[in-house]
């Protein structure tokens, strides 16, 4: 059978798309599994051994036009695709899917697409439940069984490794353990701890650990990524900002001694690395969005630590928070730096 996968469009969804993916595969293991994916996170598809092929959805943004979308469409129905499992939620990727004749079309019902559905399932997530679930849940209506427990691990491979250490070489690294953080946060103001209290976490690291920071983030958080190193005065920090793909920034994740950041898609490719993470949690869920923390394949222990400060009004899920941002100011440096200390060995 050929299967489909349409992606969903986040770098954190990815991760916890993985047990999905592996579960369609092994139901099916002589058949083709595609995954059908936007720009930005083909390429960590793409190091998937359980997928044959991807596709580039590249049909939004100011570049798209009616060209372009067809160009995807005659694409999808060139690979004679016996069906797809749509993961995203979104009326555009069913119509898509149903335009390119994909005879069968499995996906969450809602935003008026069930009539391009084949088999609409319906969305049932209970309180607390992690979102690892609802792609897994998609994959068990394709006739795939559901696992006894989920898995993200992702193990990195020794030349995207060797990759990693020379982006960090050519940005002055001279060997040795680091932190790697990311400071930002992709288009959610929100989920952004304050730069300062930060900068206070990295000055303590080397002070308790002797660790220099690697700075995580795309070419746009450059910014944001400066003014986090001005701010720590007793640490080395080294800016990788726009100097990584995704694929090299797993291989540098894989490299760090400790994980330090927001909730990002950054936090769960670290996870999914095995890198120790301490991740702060505000307007976001951290019972449906954390990193997922499920025994590993490799048998390798998970150590993740989430610093929250509980608020009324959070989870909220606000881009920019309209009170006070209680949810993160409320976290202080020394709450992380504990954090950090209970997932590093001794």
């Amino acid at each position: 059978m050929r299967t489909l996968v349409r992606a969903t469009n986040w770098v954190g969804d990815v991760v916890l798309s993985l047990p999905a993916v592996r579960a369609l595969r092994e139901a099916d293991p002589e058949g083709a599994l595609a995954v059908l994916a936007r720009p930005w996170v083909a390429e960590l598809y793409r190091l998937r051994p359980e997928v044959d092929e991807v596709f580039v959805d590249d049909s939004k943004g100011p570049e798209a036009d009616p060209q372009t979308r067809e160009r995807l469409t005659l694409k999808i129905r060139d690979g004679r695709f016996d069906r797809a499992v749509i993961l995203p939620t979104s009326f555009e990727t069913a119509w898509t899917l149903a335009r390119a004749g994909v005879p069968e079309r499995i996906g969450y019902r809602g935003e008026l697409r069930g009539a391009l559905l084949t088999r609409a399932v319906r969305l049932v997530l209970g309180r607390g439940e992690h979102q690892v679930w609802k792609h897994l849940r998609l994959a068990a209506a394709a006739g795939a069984p559901l696992p006894a427990a989920p898995d993200v691990s992702w193990p990195v491979s020794a030349a995207l490794r060797e990759a990693a250490r020379a982006i960090l070489a050519a940005a002055g690294w001279k060997g040795g353990p680091f932190a790697a953080a990311h400071v930002a946060s992709f288009a959610h103001a929100a989920k952004r701890w304050d730069l300062a209290r930060f900068a206070a976490v990295f000055d303590g690291l080397a002070t308790r650990r002797g660790l220099p920071v690697v700075l995580l983030g795309s070419s746009g958080e450059r910014t944001v990524n400066a003014q986090a190193s001005a701010l720590a005065t007793k640490t080395r920090t080294l800016d990788l900002s726009g100097a990584t793909s995704l694929s090299e920034a797993l291989g540098v994740l894989a490299e760090a001694h400790v994980f330090v950041g927001n909730d990002s898609g950054l936090a769960h490719l670290a996870g999914a690395a095995g890198t120790p993470s301490v991740v702060v949690f505000g307007p976001t869920d951290p019972d449906a969005t954390r990193p997922w923390d499920g025994p590993r394949h490799d048998g390798r222990p998970v150590r993740l630590a989430l610093v929250r400060r509980r608020t009324l009004c959070a989870p909220c899920r606000f881009s920019v928070c309209p009170v006070d941002h209680a949810c993160m100011d409320g976290v202080r440096p020394e709450d992380v730096l504990s954090a950090i200390e209970e997932v590093l060995p001794a």
